[in-house]
């Protein structure tokens, strides 16, 4: 059964209220591999975890990371769609690029090393469909390639048993596949009140293949909704987090590390980057919200010592073309930037090549010259100590 499939099929499940809240990805087939979990669990007091953050729409790199060295080559692309000149001295990078100055409140990070940044990222011959892209960077595949398994799920199997992810929002993404533990929830609230919904069926063995998987997934259900419920109790009161909706969302994902959820990996969604008109006030905006959502999380995970313990690491389905449109936008374009943040990273620094503005594409792209791979290599073998699956396209060393 294919993710789609899952996720229709979890929309059938006899509770009501659940179906659009949360969904749980597992193929547990044994009590005996459920309590061996558990005691995993027990032993595991300081889980590491990766926060992912989608920046959903397609992120304008060349905005985000601004060529202050190139500048007068920058601006002849752009004209409503740039950053002022003078606002790249407030974050400057020693590569000849500039941070948006919307993304000050991270100069702090950087320049305790403990934010990096990522240039260049893709793959060969982008696709400058959303869905599709979407796809290509969730399942770690090239442009020719389909599959329904997520990257992480070739990872975090091989790191521990139990619970691998939880997404705040829909849909499994990089956790898609049967043998990654994944919960899928609008909100640890929300997954907590509708979970009780739930009465705990045990599995069975007869029966339609459907009635099973339906069956064992209500099992499933109840099962991690108890681990929560064990879990936050009693949350953690946290202050000073922004307050825009990835604010809350990153204040949620502090509240489950806090209290020792035991996961490897939270995924959340920012959206609106597909600024096709009116850009540099959109962007801006969604840039400040970003900035503003990660260095309070920062701020509360060092405070409660667990910076250590978390690398928070942003990617997009792709970037935007070097060209502005009539609109004062930018069209979907190539290669984009990420962010990677943490007490573990080796920051301060900028990987990767900078843009080349005077060889772009035939379609005015800019041409990727670090492989969306390559950095999920690196998470695999350097921060899970696992098998890189991709270690062909090498790695990025900023853990």
């Amino acid at each position: 059964m294919n993710r789609r499939g899952f996720l229709k099929l979890a929309g059938a499940l006899p509770a009501a209220g659940l179906l659009p809240e949360l969904a749980w990805a597992t193929e547990r087939k044994t009590k005996n591999k459920t309590e061996a979990s558990e005691k995993v669990s027990s032993k595991s007091k300081r889980q590491k975890a990766i926060v992912l953050i989608k920046l959903s729409g397609g992120n304008d790199g060349l905005n985000t990371l601004v060529p202050q060295r190139d500048y007068a080559q920058y601006a002849k692309y752009r004209t409503l769609a740039k950053v002022p000149e003078h606002k790249l001295r407030e974050f400057p990078l020693d590569n000849g690029m500039s941070v948006n100055p919307y993304m000050l409140s991270l100069r702090r990070w950087w320049e305790a090393g403990e934010l990096a940044w990522i240039q260049g990222v893709g793959y060969p011959h982008g696709v400058l469909s959303h869905f599709r892209s979407s796809d290509i960077w969730e399942t770690a595949t090239n442009a020719f390639e389909h599959s329904e398994i997520g990257w992480l799920a070739q990872v975090l199997p091989q790191y521990k048993q139990g619970l691998h992810g939880i997404i705040l929002g829909e849909g499994l993404g990089p956790m898609a596949g049967k043998d990654c533990h994944t919960i899928a929830m609008q909100s640890p609230q929300v997954f907590l009140s509708q979970v009780d919904l739930v009465s705990d069926i045990q599995p069975i063995d007869r029966g339609s293949s459907a009635l099973k998987h339906v069956v064992n997934i209500q099992h499933q259900l109840h099962d991690a909704g108890r681990q929560l419920k064990e879990k936050m109790s009693n949350p953690q009161h946290l202050s000073g987090f922004a307050t825009s909706v990835l604010g809350r969302k990153l204040e949620s994902v502090a509240q489950m590390i806090l209290n020792n959820v035991d996961t490897a990996v939270y995924k959340v969604e920012h959206s609106g980057y597909d600024t096709h008109a009116n850009q540099i006030n959109v962007h801006n905006n969604l840039l400040f919200e970003l900035a503003a959502a990660l260095n309070s999380f920062g701020e509360t995970m060092k405070q409660h010592g667990r910076w250590d313990d978390v690398i928070v690491l942003t990617y997009s389905e792709f970037g935007r073309r070097v060209q502005e449109n009539r609109g004062g936008g930018t069209d979907h374009g190539t290669a984009s930037v990420q962010l990677v943040m943490g007490g573990r990273v080796s920051g301060g620094r900028v990987f990767g090549e900078n843009p080349r503005l005077k060889d772009l594409d035939g379609d005015g792209n800019l041409y990727m010259t670090t492989d969306f791979r390559a950095v999920y290599g690196t998470l695999a073998s350097r921060w899970f100590g696992v098998n890189n699956p991709w270690s062909e396209f090498g790695s990025v060393p900023f853990v």
